[in-house]
C-alpha cells in the first residue's frame, strides 16, 4: 500500500491528507373451496453506506451492473488490518457478474424502466440527503465523484469509551470535487481523510486520519483474504466479520445476551451472487464448529419425500435432542409459574417428551391456495408411540383440527386426510425442477427451507384486483430455498431465488 507522503511546504493530497487541512466551512374433512435531529443528519453520508451493505443483501443491491470495466481497488485495500467487520458494495463487479445480473434484469421489465433507471447509487443516496442541514444534494454535491465501491466497517477505536467505531468508504472519481463539497461541513462533527483512490468517513478527523495512515490493510489479512476465497465465484457485496475480536470489545457480546455461557469465536462471511436465472446469498461460519447436538449437524431426510405438490416446506434433523440439551439453560434461569402449571395440567414430562416429540427428523409441509391451506409434518422419532400419546392430549385439550397417525417410525401429524395420506408415501419434491434449482445440496444438509413462489403469485394474479396488478410484476419469479450444512470447519447456508 502507498504509505503517507512526507511533511512538506505543500504536501499533496493523498494517504493521510483530510479536507479539514484545508477547507473549514378425527381428520376433518378436506377443505372446503373458497369463497369469490443535529446527530441524526450528522450521520447522514455515514448511514447512506450502511444502507448501500444492508439493502444489497436484502435484494435492493441487485439492481446493478451497468458498467463494463470491473477490475480496480477496493475498500479493504484502505481499511487497517484489524477491521473488525465490513460491509463491500460493488456496482462495478467482475464481467460475469455484470452479464448475470443483465440477464436477469431482462425478467422484470417493469422494474428497470421509467425512473427506475436511476443509478442505484443515486436511489440508495439521495433519499438520505432529503432536507439535510447541509444543503447537499446528490446530484451536485455527490454525484460528481461518487465511484462505483463502497463499504461501512466497525473498525478498533482505543479513544472512545466503546472501543470501536464506525467507518464509511467511498471510492472517489473526482477529489477535487469531493474535498470541495464534505470540505464545507467538516466543522459540523463530520470528518474525511483520503487515501488512494477512496475517502474514509467518520466522526472525528483524529480516526480517520489514522485509518489512512495505517501500515497494513484488510486485504493483507490472511483471515480475511482465506475467508472471502472460500465463497463461491464473484459476488456483488460481501460481508465479513471476526466475532472473536468484536467479543473483546462490544459489551453486549461480553454479556453473551441470549448466549448463557457461550463465547463468539471464529468468523463469519456472507456474499451475493447473481446467475443468469438466480440470485444467491451464501454464508460461511470458519472457526466455529458446531456442537454435536447442534439442531441440523446431520443431513435431514424426509423434505424430499414431501407431496410435490407443497408450496412450502421447512425440514430440520435433530431438534429433539438440541431443545433437550437447552433445557437445562432454561431451568437455570428458572421457569415460570403460569407456564410450568401448564405444564402440569398437560401432563408433560419435560424435556423428555419434548424431544421425542420432534424426534431426530422433522419435516413441516404446506399445501392447497392462500385462501385455504393446509398443513401437516412428518416426524422420525424412537419412541412413535409416546409421541403421539403426548401430541393426542395437547391436541384435545386445544381444540385444535387436526389429527396425528402413528407410524413404524414416527408420526404424521395433518389438518385434512388427503394431507395426511400424502405424507406417508413418497411425494416427490425433492424430484420437482423448481426444488431442484433452488435449493442448494439438499442431500447433505440439515436444514432446507423452499417456497414454490411461481406457483403462490399465480394464485395471487388468478384472484385478480391490486394485488394480482403488483404481483404480476414479480412473475418471473420461481422460487426461493436455503440450505444449511455443517463442514469441517464451521457451517455453510445458501440462499437461492430463481427465476422462470
Amino acid at each position: 500500500m502507498t504509505q503517507p507522503p512526507a511533511a512538506g511546504p505543500t504536501p499533496p493530497p493523498g494517504p493521510g491528507w483530510s479536507g479539514a487541512d484545508e477547507i473549514h466551512d378425527g381428520l376433518p374433512p378436506a377443505p372446503a373451496e373458497p369463497q369469490a435531529g443535529g446527530r441524526r443528519v450528522r450521520r447522514g453520508l455515514l448511514v447512506a453506506g450502511a444502507t448501500a451493505g444492508v439493502l444489497v443483501l436484502g435484494g435492493t443491491g441487485y439492481a446493478v451492473a451497468s458498467y463494463v470495466s470491473g477490475g480496480g481497488a477496493q475498500p479493504e485495500e484502505v481499511l487497517p488490518a484489524d477491521t473488525l467487520a465490513v460491509v463491500k458494495l460493488d456496482l462495478d463487479p467482475a464481467a460475469g457478474q455484470k452479464m448475470a445480473v443483465s440477464s436477469l434484469l431482462d425478467r422484470f421489465p417493469s422494474l428497470t424502466s421509467g425512473e427506475d433507471d436511476a443509478d442505484l447509487r443515486e436511489r440508495l443516496v439521495a433519499p438520505l440527503l432529503a432536507d439535510n442541514e447541509w444543503g447537499l444534494t446528490y446530484d451536485r454535491d455527490v454525484e460528481p465523484w461518487l465511484g462505483n465501491r463502497m463499504a461501512v466497517a466497525a473498525v478498533p477505536d482505543p479513544g472512545s469509551e466503546a472501543g470501536v467505531a464506525p467507518v464509511v468508504v467511498l471510492a472517489v472519481t473526482d477529489e477535487d470535487a469531493m474535498t470541495e463539497r464534505l470540505g464545507a461541513v467538516t466543522d459540523r462533527g463530520f470528518a474525511f481523510a483520503v487515501r488512494d483512490d477512496f475517502v474514509l468517513l467518520g466522526q472525528t478527523q483524529e480516526l480517520v486520519d489514522r485509518l489512512a495512515a495505517s501500515g497494513s490493510t484488510l486485504d493483507e489479512d490472511a483471515d480475511h483474504a482465506e475467508d472471502v476465497d472460500a465463497l463461491d465465484g464473484d459476488q456483488v457485496a460481501v460481508a465479513w466479520a471476526d466475532l472473536a475480536a468484536l467479543q473483546d470489545l462490544l459489551p453486549m457480546a461480553q454479556t453473551g445476551v441470549g448466549l448463557g455461557d457461550q463465547q463468539l469465536s471464529g468468523r463469519v462471511v456472507l456474499g451475493v451472487h447473481a446467475e443468469d436465472d438466480a440470485l444467491e446469498v451464501e454464508g460461511l461460519a470458519r472457526g466455529t464448529a458446531p456442537a454435536p447436538t447442534t439442531a441440523g449437524s446431520e443431513p435431514t431426510q424426509l423434505v424430499g419425500d414431501l407431496p410435490a405438490d407443497t408450496v412450502a416446506a421447512l425440514s430440520v434433523s435433530g431438534l429433539g435432542e438440541a431443545l433437550t440439551t437447552s433445557w437445562a439453560t432454561l431451568q437455570e434461569g428458572g421457569i415460570p409459574p403460569e407456564f410450568q402449571e401448564q405444564i402440569d395440567a398437560l401432563g408433560l414430562d419435560l424435556p423428555d417428551d419434548l424431544g421425542t416429540v420432534l424426534g431426530t427428523d422433522l419435516a413441516v409441509a404446506v399445501t392447497g391456495d392462500l385462501a385455504v391451506p393446509s398443513f401437516g409434518a412428518r416426524v422420525l422419532t424412537d419412541d412413535p408411540q409416546r409421541a403421539t400419546e403426548v401430541l393426542d392430549g395437547l391436541v384435545g385439550d386445544l381444540g385444535l383440527p387436526v389429527a396425528v397417525l402413528p407410524l413404524d417410525d414416527g408420526y404424521v401429524l395433518a389438518s385434512d386426510q388427503p394431507l395426511a395420506d400424502a405424507l406417508t408415501a413418497d411425494g416427490g419434491l425433492g424430484d420437482t425442477e423448481a426444488f431442484r434449482a433452488a435449493v442448494v445440496d439438499a442431500d447433505d444438509a440439515g436444514a432446507v427451507g423452499f417456497v414454490d413462489l411461481g406457483t403462490l403469485i399465480d394464485q395471487v394474479v388468478a384472484e385478480g384486483g391490486d394485488d394480482a396488478t403488483q404481483a404480476q410484476e414479480f412473475s418471473a419469479l420461481r422460487a426461493l430455498g436455503f440450505s444449511a450444512s455443517t463442514t469441517d470447519d464451521g457451517g455453510r447456508f445458501v440462499l437461492r431465488i430463481t427465476t422462470r
